[in-house]
């Protein structure tokens, strides 16, 4: 039996270690899991990844950059999975030759044709992010690169959390639509950024599905099982000798479609009938 370390940085992440299990079980792996998270907090993660190494896994299946850093980091050479990292080679995490996965970024050319089919009379987008999180940076200025041309957009960073509580106040300047990008700050405190939407009658387009369940009227993401399924079939090909480093990253294919329709209706809006024949899920 193959002794695999799971570290996780979020329960939001759930999805993805679920697909990573049923990944091994259909490759016909017998593995047994010790399992670690960090419950959102970073500074924990290398003390985790050190207990894994000091049980003796195989091999560390890392959800999100913090853990997956965690992981690489290790002066032991345990080979790393990881996913939805959004930027495996700018995290660092290629450089030692000991870690694949699967990349979890949406392309921002495809959210920009999203927001086209979802809201055809838009012209100005907001863009909402953390400006201290490095893949909400990453991901606002690859969308900004890819609506050049298409929108005009309205940039809205923000430092810390209590920032969004006059976040009132910065919707003076009011968007036809609100793009927040990836970013814990934003999405943990989503509520806050919702209810002032709706108050000046902006919608929001989110890149996390729990947010669209929150009050978003749409969102385009990764589907994270998916991403833990394809993750397996590198774990498995690493477990039967492959090197870790000689197994190219894999990006997330096929996004999933979210939309709320009560949302939508909240503002007035109509949302598309091809959307909603292929959302995954519609929320009412």
């Amino acid at each position: 039996m193959r002794h695999i370390g799971i570290l996780q940085f979020t329960q939001h992440l759930d999805d993805a270690v679920r697909g990573f299990k049923a990944g091994l079980e259909d490759c016909g792996a017998n593995a047994a899991f010790t399992y670690l998270n960090a419950d959102g907090n970073a500074a924990l993660l290398p003390a985790l990844a050190a207990e894994l190494a000091g049980r003796g896994v195989e091999l560390i299946f890392a959800c999100s950059t913090p853990a997956a850093k965690a992981a690489v980091e290790l002066a032991a050479s345990i080979p790393v999975v990881f996913t939805p990292v959004f930027d495996p080679a700018g995290a660092g995490l290629l450089a030692a030759g000991k870690a694949t996965g699967m990349a979890g970024m949406v392309p921002a050319a495809a959210k920009v044709a999203f927001i086209r089919r979802l809201l055809p009379a838009a012209r100005t987008v907001g863009v909402l992010y953390h400006d201290g999180d490095a893949n909400a940076v990453l991901e606002a200025e690859n969308f900004r690169a890819a609506a050049a041309g298409s929108y005009e957009i309205i940039n809205f960073a923000v430092s810390r959390s209590d920032h969004l509580s006059t976040f009132d106040e910065r919707l003076a300047v009011k968007p036809d639509v609100l793009f927040l990008p990836i970013g814990r700050v934003v999405e943990e405190n989503f509520a806050t950024v919702a209810y002032y939407a709706e108050l000046a009658g902006v919608p929001v387009v989110a890149s996390s599905p729990a947010n669209v369940a929150a009050g978003a009227v749409g969102a385009l993401a990764a589907d994270h099982h998916k991403l833990g399924y394809a993750c397996a079939g590198q774990a498995a090909r690493i477990l039967a000798g492959a090197d870790p480093g000689s197994l190219p990253v894999g990006r997330a294919e096929n996004p999933d479609i979210f939309l709320n329709a009560a949302a939508a209706r909240q503002l007035g809006l109509v949302l598309p009938a091809d959307l909603i024949a292929i959302a995954r899920e519609v929320y009412e």
